[in-house]
Protein backbone atom coordinates (compact mmCIF):
# COMPACT_ATOMS: atom_id res chain seq x y z
CA UNK A 1 0.00 0.00 0.00
CA UNK A 2 1.39 3.61 -1.08
CA UNK A 3 1.53 6.53 1.38
CA UNK A 4 -0.75 8.53 -0.47
CA UNK A 5 -3.34 5.70 -0.03
CA UNK A 6 -2.65 5.28 3.43
CA UNK A 7 -3.04 8.79 4.19
CA UNK A 8 -7.01 8.80 2.01
CA UNK A 9 -8.02 5.58 4.49
CA UNK A 10 -10.92 6.73 6.99
CA UNK A 11 -10.61 5.58 10.09
CA UNK A 12 -12.74 2.77 9.73
CA UNK A 13 -10.69 1.61 7.28
CA UNK A 14 -8.12 1.96 9.81
CA UNK A 15 -9.48 0.09 12.18
CA UNK A 16 -9.79 -2.70 9.68
CA UNK A 17 -6.39 -1.96 9.06
CA UNK A 18 -5.19 -2.68 12.64
CA UNK A 19 -6.92 -5.57 13.62
CA UNK A 20 -5.31 -7.43 10.35
CA UNK A 21 -2.31 -6.85 11.52
CA UNK A 22 -3.06 -8.71 14.77
CA UNK A 23 -3.86 -11.74 12.49
CA UNK A 24 -0.90 -11.51 10.44
CA UNK A 25 1.34 -14.74 11.56
CA UNK A 26 4.99 -13.76 12.56
CA UNK A 27 7.79 -15.80 10.69
CA UNK A 28 8.07 -19.60 11.86
CA UNK A 29 10.78 -19.81 13.97
CA UNK A 30 13.66 -22.85 12.89
CA UNK A 31 16.30 -22.50 10.24
CA UNK A 32 16.05 -19.73 8.17
CA UNK A 33 15.15 -19.56 4.66
CA UNK A 34 17.28 -18.18 2.27
CA UNK A 35 17.03 -14.44 2.10
CA UNK A 36 18.62 -11.18 1.95
CA UNK A 37 20.84 -9.64 4.93
CA UNK A 38 18.54 -7.62 7.37
CA UNK A 39 18.45 -4.18 6.64
CA UNK A 40 17.70 -2.68 9.66
CA UNK A 41 21.19 -3.09 11.35
CA UNK A 42 23.34 -4.31 9.20
CA UNK A 43 22.83 -3.38 4.91
CA UNK A 44 22.41 0.41 5.96
CA UNK A 45 25.88 0.62 7.60
CA UNK A 46 28.52 2.29 6.40
CA UNK A 47 31.13 0.68 4.63
CA UNK A 48 29.46 -2.97 5.71
CA UNK A 49 26.89 -3.20 2.32
CA UNK A 50 30.19 -4.45 0.28
CA UNK A 51 30.88 -7.24 2.47
CA UNK A 52 27.57 -8.70 1.93
CA UNK A 53 27.63 -8.39 -2.07
CA UNK A 54 29.51 -11.52 -4.09
CA UNK A 55 32.79 -10.08 -6.31
CA UNK A 56 32.47 -12.66 -8.86
CA UNK A 57 30.26 -14.97 -8.78
CA UNK A 58 26.51 -15.37 -7.53
CA UNK A 59 24.31 -18.35 -6.12
CA UNK A 60 20.60 -18.15 -6.54
CA UNK A 61 18.00 -15.49 -7.38
CA UNK A 62 19.14 -12.87 -4.98
CA UNK A 63 22.03 -11.57 -7.28
CA UNK A 64 21.05 -12.80 -10.73
CA UNK A 65 21.66 -11.19 -13.18
CA UNK A 66 24.00 -8.70 -12.29
CA UNK A 67 26.12 -6.72 -14.94
CA UNK A 68 29.00 -6.99 -12.44
CA UNK A 69 29.22 -10.74 -12.74
CA UNK A 70 29.14 -11.33 -15.80
CA UNK A 71 32.58 -13.27 -15.78
CA UNK A 72 31.19 -15.33 -13.24
CA UNK A 73 28.42 -16.45 -14.85
CA UNK A 74 31.05 -18.21 -17.88
CA UNK A 75 32.70 -19.93 -15.34
CA UNK A 76 29.27 -21.48 -13.57
CA UNK A 77 28.42 -23.06 -17.13
CA UNK A 78 32.05 -24.04 -17.41
CA UNK A 79 31.83 -25.94 -13.83
CA UNK A 80 28.49 -26.92 -14.26
CA UNK A 81 29.27 -28.97 -17.13
CA UNK A 82 32.42 -30.46 -15.28
CA UNK A 83 30.49 -31.97 -12.30
CA UNK A 84 27.51 -33.36 -14.91
CA UNK A 85 30.05 -34.90 -16.71
CA UNK A 86 31.23 -36.46 -13.06
CA UNK A 87 27.58 -37.77 -12.43
CA UNK A 88 26.40 -41.57 -14.23
CA UNK A 89 23.47 -39.28 -15.20
CA UNK A 90 23.07 -37.64 -18.23
CA UNK A 91 21.92 -33.51 -18.74
CA UNK A 92 18.51 -34.23 -19.49
CA UNK A 93 17.72 -36.73 -17.00
CA UNK A 94 19.71 -34.80 -14.21
CA UNK A 95 17.41 -31.48 -14.83
CA UNK A 96 14.29 -33.69 -15.47
CA UNK A 97 14.86 -35.42 -11.85
CA UNK A 98 15.29 -31.17 -10.79
CA UNK A 99 12.38 -29.92 -11.97
CA UNK A 100 10.40 -32.90 -10.54
CA UNK A 101 11.46 -31.36 -7.38
CA UNK A 102 11.37 -27.67 -7.33
CA UNK A 103 7.92 -27.52 -6.00
CA UNK A 104 9.45 -28.72 -2.70
CA UNK A 105 12.07 -26.40 -2.85
CA UNK A 106 9.90 -23.25 -3.02
CA UNK A 107 9.28 -22.80 0.43
CA UNK A 108 13.14 -23.01 1.08
CA UNK A 109 13.10 -19.29 0.05
CA UNK A 110 12.12 -15.93 1.29
CA UNK A 111 9.12 -15.07 -1.18
CA UNK A 112 9.84 -11.82 -2.23
CA UNK A 113 13.68 -13.10 -3.65
CA UNK A 114 11.74 -15.21 -6.44
CA UNK A 115 9.26 -12.45 -7.45
CA UNK A 116 11.32 -9.08 -7.24
CA UNK A 117 14.27 -9.79 -9.59
CA UNK A 118 12.87 -7.84 -12.63
CA UNK A 119 15.34 -10.21 -14.31
CA UNK A 120 12.72 -13.55 -13.68
CA UNK A 121 10.18 -11.43 -15.73
CA UNK A 122 12.05 -11.78 -19.05
CA UNK A 123 11.71 -15.22 -19.39
CA UNK A 124 10.59 -14.81 -22.92
CA UNK A 125 13.31 -12.80 -23.88
CA UNK A 126 15.75 -15.78 -22.73
CA UNK A 127 13.85 -18.17 -24.33
CA UNK A 128 11.55 -19.90 -21.39
CA UNK A 129 8.31 -20.86 -21.20
CA UNK A 130 7.19 -19.97 -17.88
CA UNK A 131 9.02 -17.48 -14.69
CA UNK A 132 9.59 -21.02 -12.90
CA UNK A 133 11.28 -22.88 -15.62
CA UNK A 134 13.87 -19.65 -15.99
CA UNK A 135 14.38 -19.79 -11.98
CA UNK A 136 14.54 -23.46 -12.01
CA UNK A 137 17.13 -23.85 -14.85
CA UNK A 138 18.88 -20.61 -12.81
CA UNK A 139 18.90 -22.92 -9.75
CA UNK A 140 19.99 -25.87 -11.22
CA UNK A 141 22.75 -24.30 -13.40
CA UNK A 142 24.51 -22.55 -10.00
CA UNK A 143 23.62 -25.75 -7.85
CA UNK A 144 25.60 -28.05 -10.44
CA UNK A 145 28.09 -25.06 -10.48
CA UNK A 146 28.18 -25.22 -6.57
CA UNK A 147 29.02 -28.61 -6.09
CA UNK A 148 31.96 -28.91 -8.38
CA UNK A 149 33.35 -25.74 -6.38
CA UNK A 150 33.15 -27.94 -3.38
CA UNK A 151 34.54 -30.78 -4.33
CA UNK A 152 37.89 -28.84 -6.59
CA UNK A 153 38.15 -25.60 -4.76
CA UNK A 154 41.49 -26.36 -3.49
CA UNK A 155 44.30 -22.94 -2.94
CA UNK A 156 47.34 -25.20 -3.56
CA UNK A 157 45.84 -27.21 -6.40
CA UNK A 158 43.26 -24.67 -8.51
CA UNK A 159 43.79 -26.38 -11.46
CA UNK A 160 40.96 -28.27 -11.71
CA UNK A 161 38.70 -25.19 -11.41
CA UNK A 162 40.35 -23.62 -15.14
CA UNK A 163 40.53 -20.13 -12.88
CA UNK A 164 44.19 -17.79 -11.70
CA UNK A 165 44.22 -18.78 -8.04
CA UNK A 166 43.26 -14.65 -7.13
CA UNK A 167 39.79 -15.54 -8.82
CA UNK A 168 39.39 -18.50 -6.65
CA UNK A 169 40.13 -17.17 -3.91
CA UNK A 170 36.88 -14.58 -4.43
CA UNK A 171 34.86 -17.76 -5.62
CA UNK A 172 35.18 -19.26 -2.29
CA UNK A 173 34.69 -16.06 -0.57
CA UNK A 174 31.24 -15.45 -2.80
CA UNK A 175 30.40 -19.28 -1.58
CA UNK A 176 29.95 -18.22 1.58
CA UNK A 177 28.08 -15.35 1.65
CA UNK A 178 24.41 -14.86 3.37
CA UNK A 179 22.87 -13.71 0.16
CA UNK A 180 24.60 -16.45 -1.33
CA UNK A 181 23.30 -19.28 0.09
CA UNK A 182 21.76 -22.79 -1.82
CA UNK A 183 19.56 -24.86 0.18
CA UNK A 184 20.69 -28.16 1.19
CA UNK A 185 18.06 -30.35 -0.49
CA UNK A 186 18.61 -28.36 -3.57
CA UNK A 187 22.61 -29.52 -3.83
CA UNK A 188 21.05 -32.90 -2.68
CA UNK A 189 18.90 -33.57 -5.27
CA UNK A 190 21.66 -32.61 -7.33
CA UNK A 191 24.36 -35.02 -5.83
CA UNK A 192 25.63 -37.88 -7.46
CA UNK A 193 25.85 -39.78 -4.36
CA UNK A 194 24.28 -40.31 -0.68
CA UNK A 195 23.63 -36.81 1.46
CA UNK A 196 26.23 -38.09 4.37
CA UNK A 197 29.07 -37.54 1.49
CA UNK A 198 27.96 -34.88 0.05
CA UNK A 199 28.18 -33.19 4.12
CA UNK A 200 31.42 -34.56 4.09
CA UNK A 201 32.49 -32.76 0.96
CA UNK A 202 31.36 -29.57 2.50
CA UNK A 203 33.00 -29.92 5.06
CA UNK A 204 36.36 -30.75 3.38
CA UNK A 205 35.87 -27.17 1.25
CA UNK A 206 35.38 -25.39 5.04
CA UNK A 207 38.57 -26.69 6.25
CA UNK A 208 40.65 -23.72 4.06
CA UNK A 209 39.28 -21.70 6.42
CA UNK A 210 40.88 -20.11 8.88
CA UNK A 211 37.91 -21.66 11.73
CA UNK A 212 39.90 -24.40 10.66
CA UNK A 213 43.04 -26.03 13.17
CA UNK A 214 44.65 -29.04 12.81
CA UNK A 215 42.99 -30.80 15.08
CA UNK A 216 39.62 -29.53 13.20
CA UNK A 217 40.90 -32.01 9.79
CA UNK A 218 40.98 -34.59 11.45
CA UNK A 219 37.95 -33.91 14.49
CA UNK A 220 35.14 -32.62 12.14
CA UNK A 221 31.94 -33.77 14.12
CA UNK A 222 30.07 -36.53 12.62
CA UNK A 223 26.64 -35.97 13.90
CA UNK A 224 26.08 -32.41 13.02
CA UNK A 225 22.52 -32.52 12.15
CA UNK A 226 21.42 -32.07 8.40
CA UNK A 227 22.59 -28.24 7.30
CA UNK A 228 20.15 -25.47 5.74
CA UNK A 229 22.79 -24.60 3.87
CA UNK A 230 26.74 -23.89 3.49
CA UNK A 231 27.04 -21.24 6.04
CA UNK A 232 24.77 -22.77 8.36
CA UNK A 233 27.16 -25.42 8.41
CA UNK A 234 30.27 -23.35 8.97
CA UNK A 235 28.69 -22.12 11.64
CA UNK A 236 28.11 -25.19 13.42
CA UNK A 237 31.57 -26.55 13.15
CA UNK A 238 32.84 -23.24 14.64
CA UNK A 239 30.08 -22.63 17.46
CA UNK A 240 30.49 -27.16 18.68
CA UNK A 241 30.54 -26.72 22.04
CA UNK A 242 31.85 -29.09 24.83
CA UNK A 243 29.25 -30.16 28.00
CA UNK A 244 31.88 -29.82 30.33
CA UNK A 245 32.28 -26.63 32.48
CA UNK A 246 35.89 -27.42 33.68
CA UNK A 247 38.84 -28.72 31.65
CA UNK A 248 41.24 -30.91 33.81
CA UNK A 249 43.72 -27.97 34.54
CA UNK A 250 40.16 -26.63 36.58
CA UNK A 251 40.30 -23.82 34.23
CA UNK A 252 36.44 -22.17 34.46
CA UNK A 253 34.95 -22.61 30.69
CA UNK A 254 31.85 -20.54 29.55
CA UNK A 255 28.47 -22.26 30.22
CA UNK A 256 27.15 -24.39 27.20
CA UNK A 257 24.15 -22.87 25.78
CA UNK A 258 21.33 -25.10 24.86
CA UNK A 259 20.10 -22.71 21.84
CA UNK A 260 17.12 -21.61 24.16
CA UNK A 261 16.56 -17.74 24.38
CA UNK A 262 15.43 -18.14 27.99
CA UNK A 263 18.78 -19.23 29.10
CA UNK A 264 19.75 -15.93 28.85
CA UNK A 265 16.64 -14.88 31.12
CA UNK A 266 17.51 -17.84 33.76
CA UNK A 267 20.96 -16.36 34.28
CA UNK A 268 21.29 -14.88 38.04
CA UNK A 269 20.72 -11.36 38.25
CA UNK A 270 23.91 -9.65 39.72
CA UNK A 271 23.60 -7.39 42.64
CA UNK A 272 24.25 -3.58 42.29
CA UNK A 273 27.78 -3.68 43.65
CA UNK A 274 28.48 -6.61 42.27
CA UNK A 275 27.51 -5.60 38.91
CA UNK A 276 30.15 -7.47 35.89
CA UNK A 277 32.00 -4.57 34.05
CA UNK A 278 33.63 -5.28 30.68
CA UNK A 279 37.74 -4.57 30.76
CA UNK A 280 39.86 -4.62 27.88
CA UNK A 281 43.22 -6.76 27.99
CA UNK A 282 45.71 -3.88 29.29
CA UNK A 283 43.41 -2.80 32.14
CA UNK A 284 43.18 -6.92 33.22
CA UNK A 285 46.81 -7.83 32.65
CA UNK A 286 47.89 -4.90 35.13
CA UNK A 287 45.20 -6.47 37.44
CA UNK A 288 47.31 -9.36 36.87
CA UNK A 289 45.32 -11.52 34.69
CA UNK A 290 48.23 -13.42 32.53
CA UNK A 291 46.68 -14.77 28.24
CA UNK A 292 47.26 -18.27 26.81
CA UNK A 293 46.22 -19.65 23.43
CA UNK A 294 44.30 -22.59 23.41
CA UNK A 295 46.15 -23.67 20.76
CA UNK A 296 42.68 -23.57 18.74
CA UNK A 297 40.37 -21.31 16.53
CA UNK A 298 37.15 -22.23 18.23
CA UNK A 299 34.95 -19.75 20.26
CA UNK A 300 33.97 -22.68 22.64
CA UNK A 301 37.74 -22.66 23.79
CA UNK A 302 37.84 -20.02 26.59
CA UNK A 303 38.45 -20.63 29.87
CA UNK A 304 39.92 -18.83 33.10
CA UNK A 305 41.99 -20.59 35.75
CA UNK A 306 41.81 -18.52 39.20
CA UNK A 307 45.29 -18.17 40.82
CA UNK A 308 46.78 -15.97 43.79
CA UNK A 309 49.51 -13.98 42.33
CA UNK A 310 48.04 -14.13 38.71
CA UNK A 311 45.11 -15.57 36.68
CA UNK A 312 45.03 -16.97 33.56
CA UNK A 313 42.49 -16.32 30.42
CA UNK A 314 43.25 -18.68 27.72
CA UNK A 315 41.62 -17.47 24.20
CA UNK A 316 41.57 -19.32 20.85
CA UNK A 317 43.87 -18.04 18.31
CA UNK A 318 42.63 -15.42 15.87
CA UNK A 319 43.26 -15.10 12.77
CA UNK A 320 42.72 -11.64 11.30
CA UNK A 321 43.17 -10.52 7.18
CA UNK A 322 41.11 -9.11 4.21
CA UNK A 323 38.06 -11.77 4.50
CA UNK A 324 37.66 -11.40 8.40
CA UNK A 325 34.97 -8.85 8.17
CA UNK A 326 32.76 -10.69 5.11
CA UNK A 327 33.15 -13.77 7.16
CA UNK A 328 32.12 -12.54 10.73
CA UNK A 329 29.35 -10.28 9.69
CA UNK A 330 27.77 -12.80 7.20
CA UNK A 331 27.80 -15.07 10.51
CA UNK A 332 26.43 -12.00 12.18
CA UNK A 333 23.86 -11.56 9.63
CA UNK A 334 22.69 -14.95 9.66
CA UNK A 335 21.92 -15.25 13.17
CA UNK A 336 20.33 -11.82 12.93
CA UNK A 337 17.55 -13.50 10.28
CA UNK A 338 14.20 -12.77 11.82
CA UNK A 339 13.40 -16.33 11.19
CA UNK A 340 16.44 -18.46 13.12
CA UNK A 341 16.08 -19.60 15.89
CA UNK A 342 19.39 -19.71 17.32
CA UNK A 343 21.96 -18.71 20.50
CA UNK A 344 23.65 -15.89 19.02
CA UNK A 345 26.49 -17.68 19.75
CA UNK A 346 29.06 -15.36 17.13
CA UNK A 347 26.55 -12.39 18.13
CA UNK A 348 28.44 -13.25 21.50
CA UNK A 349 31.94 -13.71 20.63
CA UNK A 350 32.25 -11.29 18.83
CA UNK A 351 31.14 -8.79 21.71
CA UNK A 352 33.04 -10.79 24.09
CA UNK A 353 36.56 -10.34 22.02
CA UNK A 354 35.16 -6.25 21.35
CA UNK A 355 35.12 -6.07 24.87
CA UNK A 356 38.87 -7.11 25.65
CA UNK A 357 39.72 -5.47 22.43
CA UNK A 358 39.65 -1.17 22.69
CA UNK A 359 43.15 -0.20 22.13
CA UNK A 360 45.88 -0.98 19.54
CA UNK A 361 47.86 -1.89 23.01
CA UNK A 362 45.72 -4.55 23.20
CA UNK A 363 45.86 -6.13 19.81
CA UNK A 364 49.49 -6.09 20.30
CA UNK A 365 49.23 -7.40 23.89
CA UNK A 366 47.72 -10.37 22.10
CA UNK A 367 49.92 -10.81 19.53
CA UNK A 368 52.61 -11.33 21.53
CA UNK A 369 51.20 -14.29 22.99
CA UNK A 370 50.46 -15.28 19.41
CA UNK A 371 47.11 -15.38 20.18
CA UNK A 372 45.91 -13.02 17.36
CA UNK A 373 47.74 -13.36 14.12
CA UNK A 374 47.71 -9.78 12.31
CA UNK A 375 47.39 -10.69 8.69
CA UNK A 376 45.39 -7.45 8.23
CA UNK A 377 47.62 -4.48 8.84
CA UNK A 378 48.82 -2.23 12.02
CA UNK A 379 47.53 -2.87 15.38
CA UNK A 380 45.36 -0.19 15.08
CA UNK A 381 43.45 -1.36 12.16
CA UNK A 382 42.54 -4.06 14.00
CA UNK A 383 41.34 -2.76 17.19
CA UNK A 384 38.76 -0.34 15.07
CA UNK A 385 37.95 -3.49 13.11
CA UNK A 386 36.26 -5.46 16.35
CA UNK A 387 35.04 -2.13 17.69
CA UNK A 388 33.46 -1.66 14.43
CA UNK A 389 32.08 -5.19 14.03
CA UNK A 390 30.23 -4.93 17.37
CA UNK A 391 28.37 -1.99 16.75
CA UNK A 392 24.44 -3.21 17.75
CA UNK A 393 24.99 -6.29 18.30
CA UNK A 394 22.77 -7.96 20.81
CA UNK A 395 24.39 -10.91 22.47
CA UNK A 396 23.48 -13.76 25.04
CA UNK A 397 24.59 -12.01 28.14
CA UNK A 398 24.09 -15.69 29.76
CA UNK A 399 26.70 -17.16 27.06
CA UNK A 400 30.27 -15.98 29.35
CA UNK A 401 28.37 -15.19 32.54
CA UNK A 402 30.60 -17.53 34.60
CA UNK A 403 33.56 -16.82 33.02
CA UNK A 404 33.04 -12.99 33.69
CA UNK A 405 32.36 -13.28 36.47
CA UNK A 406 35.53 -15.41 37.48
CA UNK A 407 37.33 -12.44 35.95
CA UNK A 408 35.62 -9.62 38.18
CA UNK A 409 36.43 -12.26 40.97
CA UNK A 410 39.69 -11.77 40.26
CA UNK A 411 39.45 -8.06 40.12
CA UNK A 412 38.02 -6.97 43.24
CA UNK A 413 40.24 -9.04 45.36
CA UNK A 414 42.82 -6.43 46.51
CA UNK A 415 45.44 -8.57 47.68
CA UNK A 416 45.54 -10.00 44.10
CA UNK A 417 45.94 -7.00 42.41
CA UNK A 418 48.57 -5.58 44.66
CA UNK A 419 50.85 -8.35 44.23
CA UNK A 420 49.96 -8.30 40.60
CA UNK A 421 51.29 -4.24 40.57
CA UNK A 422 53.89 -5.15 42.52
CA UNK A 423 55.21 -7.82 40.40
CA UNK A 424 54.56 -5.73 37.83
CA UNK A 425 56.58 -3.01 38.70
CA UNK A 426 59.50 -4.61 40.52
CA UNK A 427 59.64 -7.94 38.40
CA UNK A 428 58.30 -6.59 35.02
CA UNK A 429 62.32 -7.11 33.35
CA UNK A 430 65.63 -8.23 34.00
CA UNK A 431 66.26 -4.52 34.96
CA UNK A 432 63.36 -3.69 36.80
CA UNK A 433 64.53 -6.95 38.98
CA UNK A 434 68.35 -6.21 38.94
CA UNK A 435 66.87 -2.49 40.58
CA UNK A 436 64.61 -3.77 42.94
CA UNK A 437 67.41 -6.37 44.18
CA UNK A 438 70.07 -3.13 44.32
CA UNK A 439 67.69 -1.36 46.37
CA UNK A 440 67.10 -4.30 48.77
CA UNK A 441 70.86 -5.11 49.28
CA UNK A 442 70.77 -0.67 49.86
CA UNK A 443 67.93 -1.14 52.69
CA UNK A 444 70.11 -4.28 54.19
CA UNK A 445 73.77 -2.27 53.98
CA UNK A 446 72.02 0.98 56.05
CA UNK A 447 70.27 -1.04 58.11
CA UNK A 448 73.42 -2.81 59.44
CA UNK A 449 75.57 0.18 58.73
CA UNK A 450 72.89 1.91 60.97
CA UNK A 451 72.93 -0.77 63.53
CA UNK A 452 76.59 -0.50 64.19
CA UNK A 453 76.45 2.98 64.42
CA UNK A 454 73.74 2.43 67.24
CA UNK A 455 75.26 -0.16 69.04
CA UNK A 456 79.02 -0.40 67.90
CA UNK A 457 80.71 -3.91 68.95
CA UNK A 458 82.73 -4.31 71.82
Amino acid sequence: MSATSISNLTMEERFQELQKAKETPSPALGNAKIQRVPPHLLRNRKNFNKHYSPKLVSFGPIHHGDLNLHLGEQYKKMWAAEYIGSTRTTLPKLHKKFVQNRESLKPLFDEDILTKNGRFSKYEEQGFETREDMISWMLFVDGCALLHILEHAKLHEPGKMNVKVDQLVLVMQDALLLENQLPFPLLKHLWRDSKEELIEIMKGFLRCHHWATNEDQVNFRADFPQPTHLLHLQRSIILYESPTKTDKKGFCVPKRNTGKRSETQNVSPQKQDDMVTYRNIKELKAAGIEFMSSKTRRPKDISFSLGWFHSTLKLPEIVVDDTTAATVLNLIAYEMCPDFQNDYGICSYVSFLDSLIDHPDDVKALRSERILLNSLGSDEEVAELFNTLSTDLVPDMGKYADLRNQIEKHYKNKLRTWLALGCSTYFSNPWAIIAFHAAVVGLVLTFVQTWYAIRPPK
